[in-house]
């Protein structure tokens, strides 16, 4: 789950006379390990209820956006379950063995930075061929929103990914004010993308650059392609967009870290 924006909330919580360690964590993952460690202790037994969201935010002194995360985090770890108007309740007390993998923004999943920018070329409307109706999940024919655009270096203006969104044509989840959907869906991405986004899933796949693609890119036709695609999904679990993305094999790595869950640590 991508945790862009709760990363940002700093400072120290306090509440039942539990206040945050300093740490470099996000303070979604250090509000997480504290209520990991009391429902351990036994401070809110199985079949007992955890704090509501707006309660953990004034213990902690963050926002809802973090206070959700730091209780996807331990929902995910199987030790609470959550209902829309039925609360959080403690189903076990200890994890179970498992692997966490822990990304904080949709930046650090494709190790993009500040020395990076990204620029759309066009925007078009397209009818679902089956590859797009299968990435969206949709019949073949279906309107979609296309954006295109490509992502260089700041410093050198050299192009090294070429960038695809793809949406279902509609009003939904998209900001009003906008004549075209196009526009709002771009507002979107450009403005307020990270607190739309409550999960990502990406898939890699090496492909064979194009004419056209290659010439984009500014590299020879022979040169091997590396392709992203990724599923972005609001905090409801409903797709947002699709988005692909295509590099140059050679200009491209990619690198994960996990942690034992049940390592005493989050």
């Amino acid at each position: 789950m991508t945790q862009a924006h709760a990363a940002a909330d700093v400072g120290a919580g306090h509440g039942h006379g539990h206040g945050l360690r300093s740490s470099r964590k996000p303070r979604y993952l250090q509000i997480a390990e504290t209520l990991r460690q009391e429902i351990r202790r036994g401070d809110y037994p199985v079949g007992q209820q955890l704090p509501s969201e707006a309660a953990l935010c004034k213990r902690f002194g963050v926002s809802r956006y973090t206070a959700r995360a730091a209780l996807h985090l331990i929902e995910d770890l199987g030790l609470i379950s959550r209902q829309r108007g039925a609360g959080t309740t403690v189903r076990r007390s200890e994890t179970q063995v498992g692997f966490d993998q822990h990304i904080r923004s949709i930046n650090d999943l494709l190790q993009y930075s500040q020395a990076s920018g990204f620029q759309f070329l066009f925007t078009d409307r397209v009818h679902a061929d089956s590859v797009l109706a299968g990435w969206l999940n949709v019949r073949i024919g279906v309107e979609c929103i296309h954006l295109h655009g490509i992502r260089y270096h700041r410093r050198t203006q050299q192009p090294y990914c070429l960038g695809e969104v793809y949406r279902r044509a509609s009003w939904q989840g998209l900001p009003q004010g906008f004549e075209r959907m196009e526009d709002a869906l771009r507002y979107m991405i450009e403005e307020k993308f990270q607190e739309h986004i409550g999960r990502v899933e990406q898939s890699l796949s090496a492909v064979a650059l194009t004419e056209d693609e290659a010439h984009d890119l500014k590299v020879p036709v022979t040169t091997p392609g590396f392709r992203s695609l990724r599923h972005y999904f609001d905090i409801k679990g409903r797709l947002v967009i699709v988005a692909v993305t295509l590099h140059p094999g050679p200009m491209f790595s990619y690198h994960m870290r996990y942690e034992r869950s049940d390592s005493g640590r989050i």
